[in-house]
C-alpha cells in the first residue's frame, strides 16, 4: 500500500507514532511521512533527530510548506477562555490544546497538495493535526488518527477530560462528570471549530457543529493506550479502538555507563519530561527530597534541562539519557510527569511511582495510576517533605508494587500494540468506504 502519514515535531508524540510506521515499511508499504513543526506554544522545529528517524525507519519524506505568517500569530483564531476572560484552571489544558487547531488550514492544504501529486491508499495522521483529516476526507481517502494519549473527547459514563478525575459514583459524580464534559465540549467549540471549518469550507466541504465531528470521518481513531489503563466506557465511538502503547526502543546506551553498580539501598528513577514543561522546579524539589533517603537515584534529564542548572546530592547522578527499557528493570520506584510513553514502560516492568503532573494528560495519567494503586499522586506544588513521604510509602508498601504488577498483566494482553495499530490501518486502507466496522 502506499501510506501518507502527518506528524509534528513534539515530545511524547515521536517516540509512539514512529514504531508504527517502522512497522508498516517492514511490511512492505511504501511510507511517506509528511513532518511538519510543533503545533503548540512552544513553536518547536523539525529537529535533526526526527528526520533522521524517519530515513532509519525506510520512510520517504515529503515536504511541508509551513505557512508565511504563524498561525498563532495571524490574529484570526486568537485564544478564547470558557466564559468572557476566564476558564476553571483545571480545564486550561483542554483549552490550550484545542489552540492547535489553527493549524488546520495548513495542514490541510499541505496533504491536500501531496495527494494530488500522488494519490495514497490512506491517510494516517497524528490527531491533533485536524487538517490532515479534513483533506483525506475532501479527497475521499480512508484516515487513521492516532491518538497518543488517553481517550480525551467526552463520553457518557465517563470523567471529563483536563483535570484528573476518577469515576465517581453518585449524584455528585453524575453532575460532576456533565459539567466538565460540557465544559470540555465549549473550549473545543470556542477556540477550534472555527479554524477548522475554514479548513474544510477551503476543501469543498460543509461545516461542522463540532471540531469532535471531524473524528467520525476516520476510518479509525486508534488509541495509543491500553484498554487496562484507561477508565472503561460504556460507549466509545464505533471507530475507536485502544490498541496499547507502542515501545519505542532507540538510543543505546554508552557502554561505558555503570550506574548500575554504584551505591547502595533501593535505585529510584526521576525521569521527566523530554520537553520544556517547567519542570526545573520540580526536579530541584525532587533532588531535596532525595538528599537525606536511604536510596541511590538515577536523574535523566533530557534535552530540556542541563546537569549544570542543578546540584545534585551525594546519592544522586545526573545523566543526559539512558534508555528506560535498560534502567526500569533494576528500579524500586519511578518518579515522574506522567506522560503516557513514560508511565506505560513503568507499568511494563511493574515499577510503582510517584507521579507529579504538570501540563497535558499528565494529570489524567496520573489519576489512572494512583486509582489502580500502582503509585501516589502529588499536586505540582508539593513539597519536599510530600515527596519524600510518597518516595518512602511506594518504596516500602508492597502494595503499590502489587498494583503495578497486575496492570502490566493485563497489559500484556494488548500484543504487541505497533503490530495492532498496522493491522486497523491495513483494514482501514482496505475498506474501500471507510466501513468502520472492522
Amino acid at each position: 500500500m502506499n501510506i501518507l502519514a502527518c506528524m509534528f515535531q513534539g515530545g511524547g508524540n515521536v517516540p509512539l507514532i514512529v514504531p508504527i510506521l517502522q512497522e508498516l515499511a517492514a511490511r512492505g508499504h511504501r511510507v511517506r511521512v509528511m513532518a511538519g513543526p510543533g503545533v503548540r506554544h512552544s513553536r518547536l522545529p523539525i529537529s535533526a533527530s526526527l528526520l533522521q528517524r524517519i530515513s532509519d525507519i525506510g520512510a520517504e519524506l515529503v515536504r511541508f510548506d509551513e505557512p508565511e505568517v504563524h498561525p498563532f500569530d495571524e490574529g484570526r483564531y486568537s485564544e478564547r477562555p470558557l466564559i468572557a476572560s476566564w476558564t476553571p484552571a483545571s480545564f486550561r489544558s483542554p483549552q490550550r490544546e484545542a489552540r492547535t487547531a489553527v493549524w488546520a488550514p495548513a495542514w490541510s492544504r499541505n496533504v491536500a497538495d501531496e495527494l494530488r501529486r500522488e494519490k495514497a491508499d490512506v491517510v494516517v495522521a497524528d490527531f491533533v493535526l485536524l487538517g490532515a483529516l479534513v483533506a483525506a476526507e475532501a479527497a475521499r481517502i480512508p484516515s487513521v488518527a492516532l491518538m497518543h494519549t488517553i481517550y480525551p473527547w467526552p463520553v457518557a459514563g465517563g470523567p471529563p477530560y483536563g483535570p484528573g478525575y476518577a469515576p465517581k459514583a453518585g449524584l455528585s459524580g453524575f453532575c460532576r462528570d456533565v459539567i466538565g464534559r460540557a465544559i470540555v465540549d465549549r473550549l473545543w467549540i470556542r477556540n477550534a471549530l472555527s479554524p477548522l471549518n475554514s479548513a474544510r469550507l477551503l476543501s469543498g466541504l460543509q461545516a461542522v457543529r463540532s471540531p469532535l465531528q471531524q473524528y467520525g470521518t476516520a476510518a479509525r481513531v486508534l488509541v495509543l493506550v491500553s484498554p487496562a489503563f484507561d477508565w472503561p466506557a460504556p460507549r466509545f465511538p464505533a471507530n475507536v479502538r485502544h490498541v496499547g502503547t507502542p515501545e519505542d526502543r532507540s538510543g543505546p546506551i554508552k557502554p561505558s555507563e555503570d550506574w548500575l553498580t554504584e551505591g547502595t539501598g533501593p535505585l529510584v528513577v526521576v525521569s521527566l519530561s523530554t520537553l520544556d514543561q517547567g519542570q526545573s522546579g520540580t526536579l530541584r524539589k525532587i533532588l531535596a527530597a532525595l538528599a537525606d533517603l536511604p536510596v541511590r537515584a538515577l536523574v535523566t534529564l533530557g534535552p530540556a534541562l542541563e546537569a549544570g542548572q542543578f546540584e545534585p546530592p551525594a546519592n544522586v547522578r545526573l545523566v543526559d539519557f539512558v534508555p528506560h527499557d535498560l534502567v526500569l528493570p533494576n528500579a524500586h520506584a519511578l518518579v515522574t510527569q506522567c506522560g503516557i510513553g513514560t508511565v506505560t514502560k513503568s507499568l511494563r516492568h511493574g515499577v510503582p511511582m510517584v507521579c507529579l503532573p504538570l501540563v497535558g494528560d499528565q494529570h489524567d495519567n496520573a489519576a489512572r495510576v494512583a486509582a489502580r494503586h500502582a503509585g501516589i499522586r502529588l499536586p505540582a506544588n508539593a513539597g519536599c517533605g510530600d515527596i519524600r513521604s510518597a518516595i518512602m510509602r511506594v518504596l516500602q508498601d508492597e502494595s503499590f508494587q502489587q498494583g503495578a504488577l497486575a496492570l502490566r498483566s493485563a497489559m500484556l494482553s494488548d500484543g504487541a500494540p505497533a503490530h495492532q495499530a498496522a493491522d486497523q490501518i491495513e483494514q482501514a486502507a482496505r475498506s474501500l468506504d471507510g466501513d468502520r466496522s472492522g
